[in-house]
């Protein structure tokens, strides 16, 4: 009986210490406001799926998207509010998508998509789906909230992250100034 005792006790040792590791792997992972990849993650895993898709001569969307007007939001409702609309657009995301994308968030009010096999001819629809669904949820709280977004696809656009990122970003901010 004195076996059975300590093999429960070590049973038990090692189910907290596994549980631990993996709310430690999660945190590194994760962003702590929205629950959504951090950049970390994001590049890690493109650098993944870019040699997926250079197998199955495939292409990735990079999708970059900021909110307008969110530091008016910060400003004027505060922060919290600001927080729980970051939530929301994350939740929203997080649903847009399908399970082969990856959502993160790149930093404060701006947040990264990477789409399995996206096409040329599909990103401009895909974006302004995205775009429709972003604007429809946040203006049941907020109407002044709206995003911009940019995309670059992975190989025809560049072949490192940190180009399509730039890419991606370049085409965002354009569409930011013209609204």
């Amino acid at each position: 009986m004195e076996g059975f005792h300590f093999d429960c006790h070590f049973l038990s040792i090692a189910w907290w210490g596994g549980k631990q590791f993996d709310n430690v792997r999660y945190m590194s992972e994760r962003d702590p406001l929205t629950g959504t990849y951090n950049r970390r993650t994001v590049e890690q895993s493109f650098h993944k799926a870019a040699k997926i898709c250079d197998l199955k001569n495939q292409s990735l969307g990079v999708i970059m998207l900021d909110l307008n007007n969110f530091k008016e939001v910060n400003d004027e409702y505060g922060h919290h509010t600001g927080d729980e609309l970051l939530i929301q657009i994350a939740s929203t995301l997080n649903k847009y998508v399908t399970k082969n994308d990856l959502v993160a968030r790149w930093g404060g009010d701006e947040f990264i998509i990477l789409v399995s096999n996206m096409k040329e001819s599909f990103a401009v629809d895909y974006v302004q789906k995205l775009q429709r669904e972003i604007t429809l949820q946040s203006s049941e709280n907020l109407s002044n909230v709206g995003t911009s977004v940019g995309y670059a696809i992975y190989p025809q656009h560049g072949n490192s992250f940190q180009k399509l990122v730039q890419e991606a970003d370049a085409k965002m901010y354009k569409e930011k100034k013209e609204k």
